[in-house]
């Protein structure tokens, strides 16, 4: 019987896993392929998707089923498929969207479905952050991705602009119809009713190969709050949001000094 074998461990990447130069360290690597190694079993819980987190998670021991676009699905990284997918009305954000583009008009929108992502705002207005990662995307008119099925929508501009732009779902009816939160403090993220890692991270573990795991889950913003709430254990980092750290059990070192190694090599033991 290998000690970790109960256990899965479940990790943020931006902010948690990776440090603030967007790398998994070596200490972290070597941490993870140890806790794998002797019967844990890892996964990343992210916003991001199946395309744009190669880059981060290649020559990691990812073992257990990765949560993906902010718990709108769960994704079988050796089988390379989804295993669940959440999807969102298009319909009912369409005429929302188009009033954020009136009001908002330096506000970049990208919609994300299965297959691609759409920006539907003006060029100017395109996320540093898609540029520095060099993502892959189409730019698009709302009206000619109704048909597509959306998983999740993020909205990137100022923090005022977002509380903004939050309380306006409420105009268009969307509260009942939509979840929301800050993934950053300059991204508020729109994805169906009930979605959420923490969701998702409940589905997961409905599986019969990880229904009696026990979960340690690492987190350090808004999305990943339900998460750390769910788990054995939840693990916020050193630079994690003060909401964040209210909600963990344990407060670990920040995402810049090897968090993961911290978690298995202290916190995971005292957990036998």
């Amino acid at each position: 019987m290998k000690p970790y074998q109960d256990f899965i461990l479940i990790t943020d990447l931006d902010g948690t896993l990776a440090n603030s130069e967007h790398k998994v360290s070596p200490k972290n690597m070597e941490a993870i392929a140890h806790f794998v190694a002797q019967g844990g079993h890892f996964a990343v819980a992210t916003g991001r998707t199946q395309k744009n987190v190669v880059s981060y998670i290649t020559g990691l021991d990812i073992n257990a089923p990765c949560i993906l676009y902010n718990g709108g699905a769960l994704f079988s990284w050796q089988e390379q498929c989804f295993l669940k997918i959440k999807h969102m009305q298009s319909i009912d954000l369409a005429d929302y969207l188009r009033r954020l583009m009136v009001l908002f008009p330096q506000m970049c929108i990208e919609v994300f479905t299965e297959e691609q992502l759409y920006v539907i705002t003006d060029p100017n207005n395109i996320d540093e952050h898609m540029e520095r990662e060099k993502q892959e995307f189409v730019y698009a008119e709302i009206s000619d991705i109704l048909e597509k099925t959306w998983i999740k929508v993020i909205l990137c501009d100022s923090h005022e602009n977002l509380l903004a732009s939050r309380n306006l779902l409420t105009v268009f009816h969307l509260e009942n119809k939509t979840n929301n939160f800050f993934s950053a403090v300059t991204y508020l993220e729109i994805v169906g009713k009930h979605v959420s890692k923490g969701n998702m991270l409940g589905e997961l573990l409905n599986m019969e190969e990880f229904r009696l795991k026990k979960v340690i889950a690492a987190g350090d913003f808004q999305n990943d709050i339900e998460m750390l709430r769910l788990a054995h254990c939840g693990v916020a980092p050193a630079n994690a949001q003060e909401d964040v750290k209210k909600v963990a059990d344990v407060i670990a070192v920040s995402n810049d000094d090897d968090l993961m190694h911290d978690i298995i090599y202290r916190i995971v033991p005292t957990l036998l």
